[in-house]
């Protein structure tokens, strides 16, 4: 156990270079940086053929990366590099920024809702989600979690978490075409806050009592769910993907 920990710690210091030409890979190209940025490159290359290619990742890729910035740009590549020291942040603390951020955006879009006006705040919180969300899985895969038996455990919940947040973006844009969300689905949306507030208490220190109230709201969720039109379909995904996570706390609880 300690000889992956001094593993895990000597691997995040040796700083990791690498140059790849993107173009062509379109529209892989986003997915293939954040890969590569949750990976643990330091610093990173990228080579296109068409300066294009290059304005549009700076526009949709990079602001998302938490710690990486521009550091030398040519009419065709730019290079990137981690200026962050990731070894000295706490995982934990990343985590439970996007637990923030996802109840308020939970919270934003009830409000939005009953207000009847844009939920544009959502989308623009969506970006912080997956920033926090792309760093923690990069801490996690260059050093691991501090227990590290709970590593891949934790990967996978904090994937989870960026599925949740896509979703209430998805929401969000719903109510630009003015579908109907009606007062059960609003109902719906304030379990699932409970849900989330839930989950982050036992992720943090499991106890009976709160998993037990978790499940159960979890069940009272999937009951006043009618299954009509696409937000009940989006509000089904997000009850499902925290029970998701759940099965992964389940496997480092017991």
């Amino acid at each position: 156990e300690l000889l992956k920990k001094i593993l895990a710690k000597k691997r995040s210091q040796e700083q990791k270079k690498m140059s790849i030409n993107l173009s062509g890979y379109n529209p892989l190209i986003n997915k293939i940086i954040i890969s590569l940025y949750i990976k643990g490159i330091d610093e990173l290359e990228i080579r296109f053929n068409d300066k294009k290619e290059i304005e549009l990742i700076k526009k949709h890729v990079i602001e998302e990366l938490l710690g990486f910035e521009i550091i030398k740009q040519t009419n065709n590549s730019i290079l990137l590099n981690d200026i962050t020291d990731a070894v000295t942040q706490e995982i934990d603390d990343i985590i439970k920024r996007i637990f923030f951020i996802l109840k308020a955006m939970g919270e934003e879009l009830i409000n939005s809702i009953e207000n009847k006006e844009k939920a544009n705040q959502v989308v623009e919180m969506d970006h912080n989600v997956n920033k926090f969300v792309y760093f923690c899985l990069r801490m996690l895969n260059l050093r691991g979690y501090k227990e590290y038996k709970k590593t891949t455990q934790m990967y996978g919940i904090v994937s989870i978490l960026e599925e949740i947040g896509d979703i209430y973006k998805k929401i969000a844009t719903e109510l630009e075409k003015k579908n109907k969300i009606d007062k059960n689905n609003i109902s719906v949306m304030k379990d699932i806050l409970v849900s989330l507030e839930l989950f982050e208490k036992l992720l943090f220190g499991f106890e009976k009592e709160t998993a037990v109230k978790f499940a159960n709201n979890y069940e009272l969720i999937k009951r006043k769910i009618k299954g009509n039109g696409s937000v009940d379909g989006d509000l089904a995904r997000i009850n499902e993907s925290i029970i998701r996570m759940n099965n992964y706390l389940l496997v480092n609880a017991f």
